[in-house]
């Protein structure tokens, strides 16, 4: 799949849904962002691309009965554009607070956008590694995850099925192909770190859906019984053998970098 195919909003559409009872999927079939519903107000996850906010976030919360003006937090995972590029709109039009890693404030001036340019938000809260943010009920821990880029958050929050309380474990940063070797490896560690975020996490999630499953995940929770588990919990280990899949998957194209620059 091209560039161009995979942030075409025409092409790529998606209908909004709810996952659990006070977490809800936003966006594309290629680029998903997501809100947490809390006592006192939305926390999203990535803000999608500036030519399309509108439509994935906004229009989609309205879908779900859900107030753009309660977003109090966006949590960009990282400084690529399909995932900042609404970040600027949500800061000035509802004033929501925009969250980034130090580094990727940083890296977020300098990197080479994909297709149309986003404007940047104002530069806002800047969080280190174990730093957390609580809105109500709710709070998000951080864990700097570099290698995607160099400042890539990833996040570890509740959400609620009914009576049982889940973790996500929300990878930042998917993807190495563009790497250098020594980002792969580093990309590597942070992949075996988040791993042993903890033993609560029991639900793997990306921004990212074929990184995921999650629309596969998603057909299935329609069709969902009573009495039937959920399909996006998964249980610590499953998120464990993911993250060690995505550590597998990012070694072979490392391995290939090397043979590739021994040939040269």
């Amino acid at each position: 799949m091209s560039i161009e195919e995979m942030l075409d909003t025409d092409l790529q559409r998606m209908a909004p849904a709810r996952v659990f009872d006070n977490f809800y999927m936003l966006g594309m079939k290629t680029v998903t962002a997501w809100a947490l519903v809390t006592a006192e107000g939305i926390i999203l996850f990535d803000a999608m691309l500036h030519h399309n906010v509108e439509e994935t976030v906004i229009e989609s919360l309205k879908r779900l009965d859900l107030d753009p003006a309660s977003i109090k937090y966006v949590i960009v995972s990282h400084a690529h554009n399909d995932h900042f590029g609404g970040a600027q709109y949500l800061q000035e039009k509802y004033g929501a607070r925009i969250v980034m890693s130090i580094d990727d404030w940083e890296h977020m001036k300098s990197w080479p956008q994909l297709g149309s340019p986003a404007p940047l938000p104002q530069e806002d809260i800047a969080v280190r590694d174990g730093d957390s943010i609580t809105v109500g009920d709710t709070t998000v821990d951080f864990v700097v995850t570099p290698g995607h880029t160099p400042g890539t958050l990833s996040s570890v929050f509740p959400v609620r099925d009914g009576e049982s309380v889940h973790y996500i474990g929300y990878w930042g940063g998917a993807a190495v192909s563009f790497l250098p070797p020594e980002k792969i490896t580093e990309y590597m560690a942070s992949a075996e770190r988040f791993a042993r975020s903890g033993d609560r996490i029991d639900v793997p999630l990306s921004n990212h859906p074929y990184i995921d499953g999650s629309l596969q995940k998603l057909a299935r929770l329609k069709d969902r019984g009573v009495n039937d588990p959920h399909p996006f919990v998964e249980g610590n280990s499953d998120f464990v053998e993911w993250m060690a899949t995505i550590h597998g998957c990012a070694g072979e194209v490392l391995a290939q970098k090397l043979k590739d620059s021994e040939a040269d």
